[in-house]
């Protein structure tokens, strides 16, 4: 199986998210809701929380125009590259296929991992990005994208 997502959908997110703070005020933000997604297990030894990151929600906002969103957030004290390395490992057992640059219309963002899968009508695009900040945890967010299949 091939997963192709839109390439002028997901240019426009990302062009979109590169101007967030000047989009914010259109587009909104994302909230962070509670619970695991079914076929996304959550890093282990990490903690959900529903917490803000600053800046984040508003870019993950852009992600909406594109399709219907849900966005979970977790913090553990593991490295970038350990949470990174162990979805790699684990979201093909899942069913997810790993999305190329070419099917996502650009080079991957750093700490940001790109999925996707057939879901009947419409494909589901994951997000999986680990980021650092003063504290001793690192973030994890996660972001479940869908978007309609073009006919």
């Amino acid at each position: 199986m091939s997963v192709k997502i839109s390439l002028a959908l997901v240019a426009f997110a990302t062009i979109a998210a590169c101007c967030c703070s000047a989009l914010g005020g259109l587009l909104g933000g994302v909230e962070f809701t509670t619970g695991d997604f079914a076929d996304v297990p959550p890093y282990p030894g990490s903690s959900q929380t529903t917490d803000s990151i600053a800046g984040v929600e508003t870019m993950l906002g852009v992600f909406n125009l594109i399709g219907e969103s849900e966005w979970k957030h977790y913090k553990t004290p593991d490295s970038e590259s350990d949470i990174l390395d162990w979805y790699e490992e684990v979201l093909p057992t899942r069913g997810w296929e790993e999305a190329s640059a070419e099917d996502v219309g650009s080079t991957s963002a750093e700490n940001t991992l790109v999925y996707a899968k057939e879901d009947g009508d419409s494909t589901v695009m994951l997000l999986i990005m680990a980021i650092s900040d003063d504290t001793s945890d690192n973030h994890i967010i996660i972001g479940r994208i869908q978007i309609e299949n073009e006919e």
